[in-house]
């Protein structure tokens, strides 16, 4: 009985992190003190409008081909009252890592370095690039792809913009939920 028991334990919890937050789903607020010397604190972003949380990686061979087309992503909304942050919540990627992967890329949005998985758990987030677009109150308005191909050139459905596009034009998003591919996050052993 006890075998059993224990079985249906590691079930439960497994599943419980194979699914990350959906649509309509709230997170809690969360302060992140980063590396940068700065704070950053999801209900303070939130009073300038949207905020876009992407669960990033320095390694994971899905994000790379994002290095510069997210920077232009994120001109693209400066000013619209969408702040984007990345957040790296794998284990395997030390804050030097992080830290020197964002100054390559030359990003012009934050990479938040999530040493204990904090911010990973609160959004049950479990793969790079993974993508959260949070409105003010902090619910889930978007969950899942940037774009539905890595590469720039086979794209054919342009999913975060398309979700952002109308929000700041004042319209429900229209394909709320998209599934993400890419690497798995590496969480520290808890």
């Amino acid at each position: 009985m006890k075998k059993i028991n224990l079985i249906l334990a590691v079930l439960i919890f497994v599943s419980a992190n194979l699914f990350a937050k959906d649509p309509g789903d709230k997170v809690n607020n969360f302060t992140v003190n980063n590396y940068d010397g700065k704070e950053y604190n999801l209900d303070k972003a939130l009073e300038s409008g949207y905020v876009v949380i992407m669960f990033w990686s320095a390694e994971c061979p899905f994000v790379q081909p994002f290095n510069d087309r997210i920077n232009n992503y994120v001109n693209e909304y400066n000013g619209k009252g969408v702040t984007f942050w990345a957040v790296n919540s794998n284990s395997t990627e030390s804050v030097q890592r992080v830290e020197e992967h964002a100054k390559e890329h030359n990003y012009v949005f934050p990479v938040l370095k999530d040493n204990d998985n904090s911010v990973a758990d609160l959004f049950e987030a479990n793969r790079t690039p993974e993508v959260f677009v949070l409105g003010k109150d902090r619910t889930i308005l978007y969950h899942g792809r940037i774009d539905d191909n890595s590469y720039a050139d086979k794209v054919t459905s342009t999913d975060l913009k398309n979700a952002l596009n109308e929000l700041v034009s004042g319209k429900e998003i229209s394909v709320k939920t998209t599934k993400s591919f890419g690497c798995t996050i590496k969480r520290s052993g808890k």
